[in-house]
């Protein structure tokens, strides 16, 4: 079985737990409130930003000159396609979301958190630490996708960012350069690599959490 077959298994709970969110569930209805959606696309902003500059960072961490140029390609695809979507999302509702943003305590930790794993200098364990955002991200869009109201919905242009079927085969690329990392890494590294996404994933989750919750939720499972 492979490492990302291997994650994906001991993922399911929280996905689960992800797609019954009521963020989720509301976004893909076209019923949430702006006021929520603002406040998810405020943290966003900010988390993309030091996500893209992070990606960068860790493609200086692949020896493969293929891989390298790959992965480079696929960062700057998906970070110039998001900051369009921000820009039509705020536009059309009136967000300023780059200039009255501060970032939440779990935007900080999620940044720092891929931000330590990169630094690390192992290449493996950085992928791991990024690998959260952009399949997470892809498999909601995927499932809003197949089950959303798209007709007047509001935010109907985001849930067909994250279903592109480019995207996907640009994340599918990933998570099969991970899979060769980690099936050449001793078992310290692999289990290093779960751990670090396993931790991703719950602040993931969180991060969902926050856009409809905002201060007023308990995130005290995170233990930041």
């Amino acid at each position: 079985m492979s490492w990302s077959d291997q994650i994906w298994a001991l993922s399911g709970e929280a996905f689960g737990s992800i797609l019954g969110l009521p963020f989720v569930r509301e976004l893909s209805e076209g019923t949430l409130a702006l006021e929520k959606f603002e406040r998810y696309l405020c943290q966003d902003e900010i988390y993309l930003g030091n996500y893209s500059r992070q990606l960068y960072e860790f493609a200086s961490l692949i020896e493969d000159p293929s891989q390298k140029s790959f992965f480079e390609v696929f960062a700057r695809a998906g970070m110039e396609s998001e900051k369009q979507m921000h820009a039509l999302l705020g536009s059309r509702f009136g967000f300023d979301v780059t200039g009255n943003c501060k970032a939440s305590a779990i935007t900080l930790a999620y940044n720092s958190h891929t931000l330590r794993a990169i630094r690390s200098g192992s290449k493996e364990l950085g992928l791991a630490s990024l690998i959260p955002c952009m399949w997470i991200y892809n498999k909601v869009g995927l499932h809003i996708l197949q089950s959303a109201r798209l007709e007047d919905n509001p935010y109907r242009e985001w849930i067909e960012e994250y279903g592109d079927p480019e995207y996907t085969r640009g994340v599918g690329e990933v998570l099969h350069m991970a899979d060769s990392w980690a099936e050449r890494a001793d078992q310290s590294i692999r289990q290093a690599m779960t751990d670090l996404y396993l931790e991703g994933l719950r602040l993931e989750y969180a991060f969902w959490d926050y856009g409809y919750r905002g201060e007023e939720g308990d995130y005290s499972y995170l233990n930041i």
